[in-house]
C-alpha cells in the first residue's frame, strides 16, 4: 500500500483507468465562492470533494457539477487531473495531488526537472513551493484548510497577473 503511495505522488497512475469513491458525493449548493473559502478555511482537512470545487471556481469561476464524479470528469476533460488517478470524496487532499492540480489549472512554467521529466505530483509540488505557491512541507501530507485557501489565493492572483505579490508568498 505505501509503495503504491509512493509511485502515485511520484509519477502517477498513467495509463490505467482510476477509482472514483463516493461517487454521488455532493456539496451545498448554489454556494458562492466566498461562502465557500470561508467554509473550507476552518477544516483541519480539505476533503477531494472541496479541493476539487476549489480548483474548478479557480479555473471557470463557478462549480455547476451536481456530483462529485461530474467535478472529477470535468477536471480531466480539462486535461487538470490525470485519468488514471483514483479519488475518494471523502479523503483529504494531498499536497502533492493539490500542487498537480494547480500547476496544471495555472499553466506554470517549470523548472529544467519538470521539463525533463513531466509533471508528477512530487515535482509540481516542489515546483510550486520553489516559486512561493505552497509552504515546505511532503507530498503526501494532507493540506489544512488555511494552507488551502491561502494556496488558491495565491494560484488566483497568479491568474490575473502573471505573478504572486510578494506580500501572498510562501515563505521557505
Amino acid at each position: 500500500m505505501y509503495l503504491a503511495a509512493v509511485a502515485t505522488a511520484l509519477g502517477g497512475c498513467a495509463g490505467q483507468a482510476g477509482v472514483i469513491v463516493s461517487p454521488a458525493a455532493t456539496l451545498p449548493a448554489n454556494e458562492s465562492a466566498a461562502a465557500f473559502l470561508d467554509r473550507v478555511s476552518s477544516v483541519s482537512q480539505v476533503s477531494e470533494n472541496d479541493a476539487i470545487r476549489g480548483v474548478l471556481l479557480l479555473v471557470d469561476g463557478k462549480d455547476n457539477a451536481a456530483s462529485f464524479e461530474d467535478r472529477v470528469g470535468l477536471l480531466q476533460r480539462k486535461a487538470i487531473a490525470p485519468s488514471g488517478w483514483d479519488f475518494d470524496a471523502d479523503k483529504p487532499i494531498t499536497r502533492g495531488k493539490l500542487a498537480y492540480m494547480i500547476y496544471k489549472s495555472c499553466q506554470v512554467p517549470g523548472g529544467a526537472t519538470l521539463t525533463l521529466f513531466g509533471p508528477s505530483q512530487w515535482y509540481c509540488l516542489k515546483e510550486l513551493q520553489y516559486q512561493g505557491f505552497f509552504s515546505p512541507g511532503p507530498a503526501l501530507s494532507p493540506v489544512t484548510g488555511m494552507e488551502y485557501v491561502a494556496v488558491i489565493n495565491r494560484a488566483d492572483s497568479y491568474l490575473a497577473t502573471g505573478e504572486i505579490p510578494d506580500i501572498l508568498l510562501a515563505r521557505q
